[in-house]
């Protein structure tokens, strides 16, 4: 199944479960409000999670279920309910797939099912907060790519642990002295044609189907492989330009903040971030992060 929409639009992909529903619903009315250009948002989800989610849906917005993104090998067993409603999926190449391992076999597949030319990543836990345009995530016909200001030999390196896996399924060296740059961030772009060029490389080197391949392996990070391929296999890829500035501001860890806290946290950002991004395992109470989005919007509005 093949998703029409021209090719210089931008897919935004949020892979999404009952458990962040609320979250999602605060995605959706961020989008809502403040992004403009060409875009439409498309949101996976279970089966069982369909009808939970099917609201959503709207002229920019479709609801896609994994099945249709998830490779047809893979089959999904059941919901977990002491997972929060995670799902568990299996093949009998790899075994199980459970929660963020399952969205990185989500956010690779999707390359088969829409057809923009512009992929954004933007989990559940993510909301606009600024007005944004589509048209800043190109540059003429290259599609943003963000990495960090600076690079790091592996030994200093951030997230060592999704670096060497990534390394070692591109088939490139893993040398101590060997300088790298970082990909991960909250709201993330790719080229859709490059991300099956690294879908068919990783296949090409491994001998296997890239699932299996990312499947096999405990830790493992979409966003450092993708940005891997394009610096350090690729290299000179035509159909990308380098931002080092993060679009989402993101708390990372599981440190909880109160209601205080969470208004410095929001509304304390550098120019470039237009989204905020609080990780769901964090504890954060919703309802303070539902004060916020209210706020920006009737802010906003208010101009």
């Amino acid at each position: 199944m093949l998703v029409n929409q021209s090719q210089h639009d931008w897919a935004f992909i949020t892979p999404s479960y009952s458990g962040d529903f609320e979250r999602c619903q605060m995605l959706c009315k961020s989008l809502d409000v403040f992004l403009q250009g060409n875009w439409h948002h498309y949101i996976i989800v279970d089966k069982p999670d369909l009808g939970l989610f099917k609201s959503f849906a709207g002229p920019r917005r479709t609801i896609l279920l994994t099945h249709d993104v998830a490779p047809p090998s893979m089959h999904h067993l059941f919901n977990i309910p002491f997972a929060g409603g995670r799902s568990l999926w299996w093949a009998r190449k790899t075994g199980f797939f459970i929660g963020w391992h399952m969205q990185q076999i989500i956010k690779m597949g999707i390359a088969s099912v829409v057809n923009q030319q512009g992929l954004a990543y933007c989990d559940s836990d993510v909301f606009f907060v600024r007005p944004f345009n589509t048209d800043a995530l190109s540059n003429g016909q290259k599609v943003r790519l963000f990495h960090s200001s600076q690079g790091h030999a592996l030994p200093e390196i951030a997230n060592l642990k999704y670096v060497k896996p990534g390394l070692e399924i591109l088939g490139l060296p893993i040398n101590n002295t060997d300088v790298h740059f970082t990909y991960i961030d909250n709201f993330v772009t790719w080229h859709r044609p490059t991300l099956l060029a690294l879908r068919e490389y990783i296949e090409k080197t491994t001998g296997k189907d890239w699932y299996t391949e990312l499947g096999a392996r405990l830790d493992i990070s979409e966003y450092t492989l993708y940005g891997l391929f394009v610096d350090e296999v690729q290299k000179t890829n035509p159909h990308h330009f380098v931002s080092t500035k993060h679009l989402c501001k993101t708390q990372w860890n599981r440190q909880s903040k109160t209601e205080a806290e969470i208004e410095h946290f929001c509304q304390d950002l550098e120019p470039n971030h237009v989204a905020i991004g609080v990780q769901s395992f964090a504890g954060v109470n919703l309802e303070h992060l539902k004060k916020q989005l209210n706020l920006a919007i009737s802010q906003y509005n208010a101009v």
